[in-house]
């Protein structure tokens, strides 16, 4: 190679070099993928087709907002904000977004709102920097008052909507972690057991591989603070009394844990209670709940109890929903809930065809819920059925807690729930940008609750959901002094 031959060839590397540094667009691709976002919601989300108006209102004055943040987007955290904002904007869970956001940082705090007051309920005792003690109660953040932190700062960036009891606790939950968006504060002030006040660095720290300042620790930390309940399974709790664990309703063992379930209720028809237990179940086939009140009660009682969950649904007539249906048909996962989908396949079909833009897919709209509530029959012979609830029971959960509230006597224990959202079959679409997808409900069901209902337990629970032994003692204790 000669001097100029040399020349050019370094030449070539350092513009190879300086085309790989050149940062990305990000006004361009954070437009590009808010734009996105709000054609497919307008187009492929029930609530906007149908005009529903939590829907559509977050949707009109959402997008100009995000339109405009996107133009001065900076960097990625921009873009990880700007996106995030607007979707999480609509407050349903059903409607989300998943950037493939992952913990990379953590304070060695966490702090959660007990008894009306933000306290510390986890402080790492060998970390790099000094940090309040478990229990210290958190009075600033970075010069405001810590409810107005999370108001401002954090709850943008989730899908608990902040008018439920527990939004505060779950922004609270959440801000001491990094996972790309810089909500957790620099500083914050605490009033120590002592009664003294004192304000506390906290410098992020990133994860390691190893120790207490991984995933992995993380993640058993976690386990202290959020309820999940037990595996699928029934468990003696006393004299006539069965806990039923049901932490999810997506299987992932083609439902081979809920068929020994309902094999094991068969057999307690004549004990005194049936608790079932859906701390954390964020949802799935809400067949599989129905199915255990099949057992306990008959087909004939349970179908009719079905109709507590939605007695008319309505989806999107598009080609999204017709391939989402024939996906879901075929899952041997979703095998209870195949001729569902083979039904409503050519009900979509023939709606497309005529140009609708949805379709009926089951039940009668014009019926009445409370004439349904009314004509239902009095309990068959059988136990008592309670169920237990937190803020993570949603979607299918829910459906399975309509019916449960249905049945006469029936009794609802623990947590308030979020809001009740009337949609489901959610499908997900990539952004242009392939950061990541978005989630969208294809469907609506008509129910007795208001959207955004919260479900509200007749026996609230003051303790730690998460703590099994606590809480199990605690229903055991209200059910036996129940007449």
């Amino acid at each position: 190679m000669n001097q100029k031959q040399r020349a050019i060839f370094v030449l070539s590397i350092l513009m190879l070099g300086n085309a790989q540094a050149a940062p990305p667009e990000w006004p361009a691709i954070t437009r590009q993928d808010v734009e996105f976002a709000a054609q497919t919601l307008a187009g492929k989300h029930i609530g906007a087709v149908a005009g529903h108006l939590h829907v559509t209102e977050p949707l009109k004055n959402g997008l100009p907002v995000a339109l405009a943040e996107a133009a001065v987007a900076r960097d990625e955290q921009d873009y990880l904000r700007t996106i995030s904002r607007f979707i999480y904007g609509f407050g349903d869970p059903h409607t989300g977004i998943n950037l493939q956001l992952k913990r990379s940082g953590w304070t060695g705090l966490v702090i959660d709102r007990v008894n009306g007051q933000f306290r510390v309920i986890w402080s790492e005792k060998k970390w790099p920097n000094p940090l309040p003690e478990q229990g210290a109660a958190v009075q600033s953040c970075d010069g405001v008052w810590l409810g107005t932190y999370l108001q401002t700062r954090v709850m943008p960036y989730q899908s608990h909507a902040p008018e439920y009891s527990t939004s505060m606790s779950e922004a609270a939950r959440s801000m001491m972690f990094e996972r790309g968006l810089g909500i957790a504060p620099k500083r914050c002030v605490f009033k120590l057991a002592d009664g003294r006040t004192q304000e506390f660095p906290l410098p992020m720290h990133a994860l390691q591989d190893s120790g207490n300042i991984s995933e992995k620790h993380i993640l058993e930390v976690r386990k202290t603070y959020v309820a999940v309940a037990r595996d699928v399974g029934v468990y003696a709790l006393g004299k006539s009394m069965y806990w039923v664990g049901m932490p999810s309703f997506g299987v992932t063992d083609e439902g081979k844990a809920f068929e020994k379930v309902y094999a094991r209720l068969e057999k307690l028809k004549q004990d005194k209670w049936i608790i079932f237990d859906l701390r954390g179940n964020g949802g799935g086939d809400s067949n599989w709940g129905t199915r255990a009140l099949t057992a306990l009660f008959g087909e004939n009682y349970s179908d009719q109890l079905t109709e507590m969950g939605g007695h008319a649904k309505f989806m999107v007539a598009s080609k999204e929903s017709i391939a989402w249906a024939k996906t879901y048909a075929a899952d041997p996962n979703f095998a209870a809930s195949k001729p569902m989908f083979d039904a409503m396949i050519p009900k979509l079909e023939a709606a497309l065809a005529a140009g609708k833009n949805t379709a009926l897919i089951s039940g009668d709209e014009k019926q009445s819920p409370q004439a349904l509530l009314a004509a239902l029959p009095p309990k068959p012979a059988g136990p008592r059925i309670a169920a237990v609830i937190d803020r993570n029971c949603f979607s299918s959960c829910m459906n399975f807690l309509q019916q449960i509230k249905a049945i006469s006597g029936s009794v609802v224990l623990g947590e308030s729930t979020l809001g009740y959202s009337p949609y489901g079959e959610i499908d997900r679409f990539k952004l242009p940008s392939e950061r990541g997808y978005i989630y969208i409900p294809a469907a609506y069901y008509m129910v007795a609750e208001a959207a955004r209902e919260p479900f509200v337990p007749g026996f609230p629970y003051s303790g730690n959901m998460a703590d099994d032994s606590k809480l199990m003692s605690w229903v055991e204790e209200v059910l036996r002094g129940m007449k």
